[in-house]
């Protein structure tokens, strides 16, 4: 499946970019090249589809979520942001649901 993009109200949940690898760096990642070279191979060989949660205006990257192929969600955000952790395993949550059938649920 080629990645799409979610409107998850207040965010926008879109495809890792070139340009997020200095916001992954400070969240603490440590190769974050090599870390967005793995989510988009996932996506491609279906074994997993992630997110960025990012500001809509901006396109800053404010997070991630990621979905299993169990149905598992998984999500961060930088700074903690409860609002914007909701929003998006929300809408992952319905695209779940909609468009690959998984019943969610969070670890």
């Amino acid at each position: 499946m080629d990645p799409v993009e979610i409107n998850a109200g207040r965010y926008r949940l879109r495809q890792l970019r070139a340009g997020d690898l200095p916001a992954l760096a400070a969240a603490g990642l440590t190769a974050p090249s090599r870390y967005a070279a793995r989510r988009a191979r996932e996506w491609a060989r279906n074994e997993s589809y992630s997110w960025v949660i990012a500001e809509p205006a901006t396109g800053v990257l404010l997070g991630e979520v990621v979905l299993g192929t169990d149905g598992t969600i998984e999500v961060w955000t930088s700074p903690a942001d409860g609002f914007a952790e909701r929003a998006a395993v929300d809408a992952v949550a319905r695209f779940a649901a909609r468009a690959l059938g998984l019943a969610a649920r969070r670890p």
